[in-house]
């Protein structure tokens, strides 16, 4: 694999660059660069043609010794967390060579490019961690970026992590994605009937699974969350995973931030589990596991099917809900007008399965890291 280096990495490396090759397929080269982000060290990393990059963050003198390697496992985990089908993936990383070649980096263009997803990389400084090297939990809102696309004047701009795949199914002629998933029922706790069946990698994390469900259902994200993994007998909770850190825990009960943890951690293991949103309203959603799907063709979650409408936010929970369809359902009610006024203010969405899917799209991308900080 070439690797087109910086001066300031290849200083920092030791390394004297071989020459560029430039007969290498854009698609197979990597370009990188040294930065300090919160005062550690870090090196990010793009692709040549697509521009798809991760960042190895707090890196010591030892990692430096073993950049190749880290690169090398870096490209492998993009792969995969992109829902790259796993022959592919062989294939892709044996066209790239099992041996890194430092080179400087081929042109000004590709610098420029460079630059700017370092640039990017510092719009997620309060998400990285010291935990491991590769940041893997901003791959996905990283590589979610309009980039001007002056070869396709049909078009006229990329987004990386969508360009990344395209240049895969190019290269090997097949479709790229292929994964495991859930497929989940979510059943809303209402008088009514409010469901949604949906597929979700198993590549996911909770936090991505939540934005999706706030998608499902129309809630805004306004209000804490968690979901009950597992309780004892008595319902008290006894494993949990939470949105944001809690100032204490119950007794006999282990907590874990949802960003931190893939579905895959839960499912199939566990059949069933609860998802609460609003601690003031509780709403309580039953999560169901369907099934796991072995090869599923895309890497984002798909609504398959829905029923009934969910409450507005801030309603007052199932029994506030029940009591603002009762006050819609006559006019001549002495709040009707108060109550149709705020509910049009809140500008809840019946349901719509096509606008769903567009946004889930895209949320998980787009959103997912802004509610880690």
């Amino acid at each position: 694999m070439q690797i087109g280096c910086t001066k300031k990495l290849l200083d920092c490396i030791g390394t004297i660059p071989a020459p560029v090759d430039t007969a290498i397929d854009p698609r197979l080269s990597w370009s990188a660069n040294l930065i300090t982000i919160n005062r550690r060290k870090a090196v990010v990393v793009a692709n040549d043609s697509s521009r798809y990059g991760f960042v190895l963050y707090g890196l010591k003198a030892k990692n430096f010794k073993s950049l190749d390697r880290l690169v090398l496992e870096g490209v492998r985990t993009c792969l995969e967390t992109e829902g790259i089908a796993p022959e592919l993936i062989d294939r892709y990383v044996a066209d790239c060579g099992d041996t890194v070649v430092f080179t400087k980096t081929a042109n000004g263009s590709i610098v420029a490019r460079l630059n700017k997803l370092c640039e990017r990389a510092f719009i997620y400084l309060d998400a990285l961690t010291t935990d491991e090297l590769l940041q893997r939990q901003i791959l996905f809102s990283l590589n979610y970026d309009f980039i001007t696309d002056k070869s396709n004047p049909a078009k006229h701009y990329m987004i990386p992590f969508e360009k990344f795949a395209d240049d895969i199914a190019a290269r090997y002629d097949a479709p790229p994605y292929r994964c495991r998933a859930a497929e989940l029922d979510v059943e809303l706790e209402l008088e009514s009937v409010c469901r949604r069946r949906i597929i979700v990698p198993l590549s996911y994390t909770f936090q991505q699974l939540h934005l999706g469900l706030q998608n499902l259902f129309c809630w805004q994200d306004y209000h804490l969350h968690d979901f009950w993994i597992e309780l004892y007998p008595n319902d008290r909770l006894k494993y949990t995973l939470v949105g944001f850190p809690r100032e204490f825990e119950y007794e006999g009960e282990t907590t874990r931030m949802d960003k931190d943890v893939h579905l895959s951690e839960i499912f199939p293991a566990y059949d069933h589990i609860i998802y609460n949103y609003d601690f003031g309203d509780d709403w309580i959603h039953h999560i169901r596991l369907v099934r796991i799907v072995e090869d599923y063709d895309t890497n984002s979650p798909e609504c398959l099917s829905g029923e009934g409408d969910a409450p507005p936010e801030d309603v007052g929970g199932s029994g506030g809900y029940a009591e603002m369809l009762r006050i819609l359902s006559d006019p001549q009610d002495p709040e009707y007008l108060n109550t149709k006024i705020w509910l049009e203010d809140m500008r809840c969405k019946t349901f719509n399965i096509e606008q769903i899917n567009r946004d889930l799209r895209q949320s998980a991308r787009a959103s997912y890291i802004l509610r880690q900080s």
